[in-house]
């Protein structure tokens, strides 16, 4: 059974050699496809039919790459490179990675959440090591890799002090204690209040009840997933030849769109709605989305099959279903279109980002929420059939 959090740690000598792996290795982490540059806020959340939703460029910071540090500000990643070329102590580098599932469950997806727990953690882990906050330097970049996300840290002394670069048994088991309890910190005070209500409940409730009790909790929730959807997993990787085309794709779009008025599909020409959708189209064909999106029509269509058994009724459903997932990621197109036109010197890495993980999030919600429906009709029809036996049961006897 694989552990839910996995650390691998191992540390390079400072030969000349190393010197040069650790900066190209740095660079490789900051930049490869999957490295997390961060998103501009294009308002996916928002309805479309609201007049929010505009990017604001002068907020934002560069995102040319996906490293972060101690620091609040982007770092120079030449700089990093230089120092770590030159760097004559030992350099140790870290991968720390969950699984998927319960990296969406404890909100472990993007690269803001690992920054905030790695800058809380470092210095207790490096202080396992011996090394005081006061000497630590370390770099980070986070990969969103399907299946397994993580995080790649290069950490090293300001002034070379430690000698050893091997860590013993009990040195690796304090670090990995450390990031552990940060990781895990928010979902145990939440364990630790569910665990008190339910015991509260099963103090005050009737043995008989408590098994009715539960089962109604566990409809509640997805009753609530029905209603909102659930966390969007991670979306698939913008590999880079994809990236250019969507960015093409978008600068098309920007040309043809108007100038002024509100960013929302249905108020547009008729010739930008259908370059909208036309884009909206070729992205929901991409490895990962199209998996989704016919799971999401199936779902549509298992739905609607609890009402008719028409074939063409229930193809006529599942189009409809394509049609209004094609409308939203058609809306976000469009507001990174108009985030080129309004801002020429906007990121271009950081914006596709936005426009990829936002069509993924509002395809992963809608597919999630009919997860939840169905669940409910699955529930509900078998009610339904229980029902039914103990009638015909009741009129034998």
């Amino acid at each position: 059974m694989s552990s839910p959090f996995v650390m691998k740690i191992a540390f390079y000598s400072p030969t000349s050699k190393n010197q040069a792996r650790n900066s190209a290795h740095v660079q490789y982490i900051a930049t490869r496809p999957g490295a997390d540059r961060g998103e501009i806020d294009i308002g996916d959340e928002i309805e479309p039919d609201t007049p929010a939703g505009h990017a604001k460029y002068m907020d934002e910071r560069p995102g040319s790459h996906g490293l972060f540090t101690e620091e609040e500000e982007i770092p120079d990643l030449k700089e990093v490179q230089r120092e770590l070329k030159n760097h004559k102590g030992i350099v140790w580098r870290m991968v720390l990675s969950l699984k998927e599932d319960d990296a969406v469950r404890l909100g472990y997806t993007t690269r803001e959440s690992w920054e905030k727990v790695l800058r809380a953690a470092m210095p207790e882990a490096a202080a396992k090591m011996g090394i005081p906050e006061s000497n630590l330097k370390w770099a980070a970049a986070f990969h969103q890799a399907q299946g397994h996300p993580h995080v790649h840290v290069i950490l090293f002394e300001k002034e070379p002090r430690r000698l050893r670069g091997v860590l013993s048994h009990g040195e690796r088991k304090d670090i990995r204690k450390v990031f552990v309890r940060e990781i895990y910190a928010k979902e145990r005070l939440a364990l630790t209040a569910e665990k008190t209500a339910v015991r509260d409940l099963i103090r005050d409730t009737a043995r008989s009840d408590i098994v009715n009790i539960l089962k109604k909790v566990e409809n509640a929730r997805i009753e609530i997933r029905a209603l909102n959807g659930g966390k969007a997993g991670l979306s698939p990787t913008l590999e880079p030849h994809v990236r250019e085309e969507l960015l093409e794709k978008l600068k098309e779009l920007s040309k043809i769109m108007p100038q002024k008025g509100r960013i929302a599909l249905a108020y547009m020409p008729e010739e930008v709605k259908e370059k909208a959708k036309e884009v909206a189209d070729w992205l929901l064909k991409q490895p990962g989305f199209s998996q989704s999106v016919e799971r999401y029509k199936d779902l549509a269509k298992e739905l609607a099959s609890h009402y008719t058994s028409n074939p063409e009724a229930l193809e006529k459903v599942a189009e409809k279903a394509y049609e209004d997932i094609q409308k939203r990621v058609a809306q976000i197109i469009l507001k990174g279109a108009a985030a080129l036109q309004e801002e020429k010197t906007v990121d271009t890495a950081r914006l596709t980002n936005s426009v990829w993980r936002s069509a993924w999030r509002a395809l992963e919600r809608e597919r999630l929420r009919a997860e939840a429906e169905a669940s409910i009709a699955a529930q509900r029809e078998m009610e339904r059939k229980r029902r039914v036996t103990e009638r015909g049961e009741s009129r034998e006897i």
